[in-house]
């Protein structure tokens, strides 16, 4: 099996703080996997500073050779996390916006490198880009940009040290790159050194029979040992890892290394369960009765105590408390909760300001649909900032900001609308299914299982019809699962519906790449800022003006832009410079 991997260890990045176990924990990972049969090239800021080009180079080179069957990308040192898109910092950043790693877009051109398993795993935290000053760092893709391997379905095996969202990563700088330093690698080496008996599988190779650790035993052993050595360093401390696991039982990374005599752990099943956020979205989705889910391995208080400390039933009901009217004359508005509304423009949409709202009610705008289904509206708010979404003949938006950002927007059929009696029927398992997905993808933990995919799909793809936000939603969380005819089927079922593309759903299923032809897009930029991390290896390029606006997104679920940017966004708009 030819097997290779890339290690990174950065203990200076910058004037930020310096770490202590980043280079050694990469080089104790590197010489683990040479001893497992990997070809490991290590990038280390020991002599010289670690850069992206030659990163890319390395990658690039073992691509190329065509005979790989798994590649390891390991880094270890400074991340943060920025509208849902993950970088780590090199040597250079954040001084040079460059030299960092975007993870998700290098994810997205690994499906296509024609490696049947690629594994990318971090030791990083995931701080907030306010406190690395990263908010304008875009980092480099280290995978090369070619066409999809037609023979190969690559699984991306994923594994970061902590979840997004967790209290814990609110930790200053300084505090948290101490406390944090080494604990998800030590642990991930002890899955190999001190398995569980249940994670261990035997494995026919070259004729004689080894035990191995397969990725996908991993999971559970990591989110246990690497909050039990949290605690246990410091009472304050909560590290809860994310596994994101596509491969199969027969993949793995090493072999079990136990020594002779040395005593096994036993079943896991008595250990105590840790409960984390992502437990609390899968447990709340299967409540939703989303199909393919089960929740009833955990245990009902405990997750209930985890959805109130983390915060997953606040926002749960900050989703819930949107109002709005039932109809619009035009059949077609928004209401804004949170916030006081002071513009609102429309491309190929009138837009007309009733009720700017407040902070304790809510503002409305009146559409004006012209003959095109979709437009594009523009909706500054009475701080400066403001948001850009879709406008749908039929549906009345429903957006909730808090804190100067767009926590959730939501559309559902105005009343004279002929969906609405559709919705109606719907409405009470709609509305909890929609506030469950919409928390799941605030904390960052929406995700779809490729074996469970089909069910899901199945037991939304009417709810779509109904909201198109759920079709946001799926088609995220369909292309962090590398599922590319899942997403084709939200986007056609979706056109069929609106006779029309949301730009989201275009820009995922490739659409949206050099000359747009056929039906109208709405609107003129992505809805989820997620998605503005994955227009460059999506080939979308959008006019120079909203680049420069992109620069002031706030950290927010749903696209929000900070005073400067609304300001670039609303002379553009003057000029005509928007589309």
């Amino acid at each position: 099996m030819q097997k290779a991997a890339i290690v990174i260890g950065v203990n200076k990045t910058g004037d930020l703080p310096v770490l202590n176990a980043a280079v050694s924990g990469a080089t104790k990972v590197g010489d683990w996997l040479r001893r497992e049969g990997f070809r490991v090239e290590k990038f280390l800021d020991t002599r010289r500073p670690v850069v992206a080009s030659e990163i890319f180079k390395a990658v690039n080179t073992l691509v190329d050779q065509g005979t790989l069957e798994q590649l390891v990308i390991y880094f270890s040192g400074h991340g943060f996390l920025n509208n849902a898109t993950e970088h780590w910092m090199l040597s250079g950043a954040p001084n040079n916006p460059n030299e960092a790693i975007s993870l998700a877009e290098s994810v997205l051109l690994a499906r296509e490198c024609g490696i049947p398993n690629v594994v990318f795993i971090s030791d990083a935290c995931r701080s907030t880009p306010q406190s690395l000053r990263a908010e304008r760092v875009r980092g480099s893709v280290i995978f090369p940009n070619q066409a999809a391997s037609a023979n190969v379905d690559a699984e991306v095996d994923r594994f970061l040290a902590s979840l997004p969202g967790e209290p814990a990563l609110e930790l200053p700088l300084a505090e948290s790159a101490g406390q944090y330093d080494g604990i998800y690698t030590s642990c991930f080496m002890d899955a190999f050194r001190h398995p569980d008996d249940d994670m261990i599988r035997a494995l026919s190779v070259d004729g004689r029979i080894i035990k191995v650790v397969p990725n996908r035993s991993l999971k559970g052993f990591l989110k246990r040992e690497v909050n039990r050595v949290a605690q246990a360093k410091s009472i304050r401390l909560r590290q809860l890892p994310q596994s994101i696991v596509e491969s199969g039982d027969t993949c793995y990374l090493g072999r079990v290394v136990r020594r002779r005599g040395e005593a096994t752990r036993g079943p896991t099943a008595a250990a105590e369960p840790v409960i984390s956020v992502s437990d609390v979205a899968h447990f709340e989705l299967a409540a939703a009765s989303v199909g393919g889910l089960d929740a009833t391995e955990l245990g009902v208080p405990g997750v209930h105590a985890t959805a109130a400390r983390m915060g997953f039933d606040a926002s749960l009901a900050l989703v819930e408390r949107a109002e709005a009217p039932d109809h619009f004359e035009t059949e077609t508005g928004v209401s804004v909760t949170g916030v006081e509304v002071k513009s609102a423009v429309g491309i190929d949409v009138g837009a007309e300001l009733l009720t700017p709202g407040g902070p304790t009610w809510t503002g409305l705008v009146r559409l004006h649909p012209g003959p095109r289904p979709v437009g594009s509206l523009i909706l500054r708010f009475a701080d400066g900032s403001g948001t850009v979404l879709a406008a749908i003949k039929g549906f009345i938006a429903s957006l909730v900001v808090e804190d100067g950002r767009v926590v959730n927007v939501s559309y559902v059929p105005s009343a004279n609308n002929w969906r609405w009696p559709d919705y109606q029927q719907q409405r009470p398992r709609l509305e909890r299914l929609r506030a469950t997905v919409a928390a799941a993808a605030r904390f960052g933990v929406f995700q779809v299982e490729r074996e469970k995919a089909s069910a899901i799909a199945d037991e939304i793809r009417y709810m779509k019809s109904i909201d198109p936000t759920l079709g946001l939603y799926a088609a995220y969380a369909y292309s962090d699962a590398g599922l590319r005819d899942h997403i084709r089927s939200v986007r056609d079922y979706m056109r069929d519906d609106l006779n029309a593309d949301l730009f989201d759903v275009a820009m995922l299923a490739g659409t949206l790449a050099g000359a747009r032809h056929g039906l109208p897009v709405a609107p003129f930029c992505p809805m989820l800022s997620q998605g503005w991390g994955l227009l460059r290896v999506k080939g979308v390029h959008l006019p120079q003006s909203l680049t420069e606006a992109a620069d002031h997104l706030r950290p927010a679920l749903w696209t929000t832009f900070a005073p400067a940017g609304m300001d670039i966004i609303e002379e553009a708009f003057h000029k005509g410079n928007l589309i």
